[in-house]
């Protein structure tokens, strides 16, 4: 039994395949006074971004996201944003107060580079860049014009290799080994002859 385990454990991954796929990560972002921690995010889609309001000045907020028109709001079409992050929030007295923005990447339509506005409440305005990859999976395929499956292969003709060596240098050899022979022959039967 133990054997027809372990037999299986051998054989079953050769036999499932190889699949390689990229596992969705999220990317943290920490939105302070002045700056974004990191400025510059790269992912792909399946990826989520998540920016995370600290600025605690008080009556300060942000809000980021594209504002592709530079109107200062995101209500336009293709834009889009976090709406008002504050750096904290009474839950039981406001249930839409929000600290942080989950942007999660599942449309491949957002490929691409993007420069964010982080436009706060006191008027100033930060950039952040976002730079979202396709999420390619590369396969092993042959190149075009390539043979797949039953195809016909030529057979190369096999090429006839020419020694380096000429017939005098073969029989000098030839004769060199011959006597060294001959030499060990005689070496040995008077070295018998001696004993």
């Amino acid at each position: 039994m133990r054997s027809v385990l372990l037999g299986l454990l051998l054989i079953l991954p050769i036999l499932s395949g190889v699949a390689v796929a990229h596992e969705p990560d999220t990317f943290t972002v920490i939105v302070r006074e002045d700056r974004h921690d990191p400025s510059e995010v790269s992912l792909v889609v399946n990826d989520t971004v998540q920016y995370y309001n600290v600025d605690s000045r008080e009556n300060v907020t942000h809000t980021i996201g594209l504002d592709l028109n530079g109107d200062n709001d995101f209500d336009d079409e293709g834009e889009f944003s976090s709406g008002v992050l504050h750096s904290e929030c009474d839950w039981d007295n406001d249930t839409d107060c929000r600290v942080a923005w989950i942007f999660v990447i599942n449309d491949t339509a957002l490929v691409g580079n993007y420069i964010l506005s982080d436009i706060r409440s006191d008027g100033a305005e930060i950039e952040v860049r976002l730079n979202i990859a396709a999420d390619v999976h590369i396969e092993n395929a042959p190149d075009i014009g390539e043979c797949f499956g039953d195809c016909e292969e030529d057979e190369e003709e096999p090429k006839m290799k020419r020694s380096s060596q000429t017939d005098v240098q073969k029989v000098m050899m030839l004769a060199g080994l011959t006597m060294f022979g001959g030499a060990s022959v005689l070496l040995l039967a008077m070295i018998m002859q001696r004993s």
